[in-house]
């Protein structure tokens, strides 16, 4: 039996660390488990005057943001523009010039473009533009107020006073008024009454009358000037995000047209390369078959050359010639002419390498 017993008291002292081992395992998991509370978040209230100025600043960033990005893409668009004039003019002044010329040597009676509206192209930004006025506190004027009520009110309780005592303020002059002094203080350190005054006290009370009815203006003052400017400063800054919204659109818009812009001028440089080649070949009609007469009849070949030079022609000619802008807003009928020169051009491809 004692055999026994001890070797059961051996097998707890063995399994008993191992035990205790876990059991500081599991306290330290459930100690890491625990996460720290948040700790609360100290919110300042700001007031009136602070949280005015502070929509009036993020109003004036509003504008300046809108104001830049609209006259950065001004610059854009005058660019291509200018780029897109000079291609025209160019085009116009030599290729587009030589063909018309040689069709006319040739007798081919090139039926020109007409142009239905006069040529345009402006931007819509008709806005008169805005600013964002800034707001004063309201202290300086309140410091004027405070001023002149402290002022009044020494006015009006010297007057009362003088009145009290049947001193009639008319009879006061430079010379007899310091004596009318102590009465007057010692009539206001009765606060009314008759007797028993003193003037240090009166004194004291109407320094404390003057410097109250002062606070008391500055401070309506202040409170009703930042109640304004915080009606004044959120109805700018609804203005400002509606002038924003405005001037994103005349963005958008100006995007739109500097990118047929882009469009245009690339097309009009594929057809200065086809009509240049079309230029070729009528060069070498008129050399070979000669100048038209009313007895010259022109090969099928030759004549299907002129037709097609027709066609590029006038292609490229309503494209040069349609108001890229309307009312300064993207054209649609420059879209349109846009699309029907990339037809022609790509008809024209695919004939040359089918």
């Amino acid at each position: 039996m004692n055999e026994n017993r001890e070797e059961i008291d051996k097998v707890v002292q063995e399994k008993q660390p191992e035990t205790q081992v876990e059991e500081l395992v599991v306290e330290e998991d459930t100690i890491q488990e625990v996460e720290p509370e948040p700790k609360p978040v100290n919110v300042v209230k700001k007031n009136k005057l602070a949280e005015a100025k502070e929509l009036i600043e993020t109003s004036k960033e509003l504008v300046s943001k809108a104001n830049t990005e609209v006259n950065e893409c001004k610059i854009v668009v005058s660019k291509d523009a200018e780029l897109f004039d000079e291609t025209k003019r160019n085009f116009n002044n030599a290729t587009f010039k030589s063909a018309e010329t040689l069709l006319e040597k040739l007798g081919f009676d090139y039926s020109s473009y007409d142009e239905l509206e006069p040529f345009e192209l402006s931007i819509d930004d008709d806005d008169e533009g805005f600013s964002v006025q800034d707001i004063s506190s309201g202290r300086f004027t309140g410091l004027l107020l405070a001023l002149l009520a402290a002022l009044a009110t020494l006015g009006g309780v010297i007057y009362l006073a003088l009145t009290k005592l049947n001193i009639d303020p008319k009879t006061l002059t430079p010379e007899n008024i310091t004596e009318q002094v102590n009465p007057v203080l010692t009539w206001i350190g009765t606060l009314g009454g008759n007797t028993g005054g003193n003037m240090m006290v009166g004194a004291a009370i109407l320094g404390f009358s003057a410097l109250l009815m002062a606070w008391l203006v500055y401070a309506i003052r202040v409170n009703t000037k930042a109640k304004k400017n915080l009606r004044i400063a959120q109805e700018m800054h609804e203005k400002s995000k509606e002038y924003s919204m405005t001037k994103e659109d005349c963005k958008r818009e100006m995007e739109k047209i500097d990118a047929h812009l882009r469009e245009a001028t690339a097309e009009v440089n594929n057809f200065d390369t086809i009509l240049n080649e079309k230029v070729g070949t009528l060069k070498r009609i008129l050399h070979i078959e000669g100048e038209f007469d009313e007895d010259k009849e022109y090969h099928p070949s030759s004549r299907k050359t002129m037709r097609e030079t027709e066609k590029v022609m006038q292609a490229v000619e309503h494209l040069l010639n349609t108001a890229i802008t309307k009312e300064g807003k993207l054209n649609f009928e420059s879209v349109q002419a846009l699309q029907n020169a990339k037809d022609v051009y790509a008809d024209y491809l695919a004939r040359i390498y089918d």
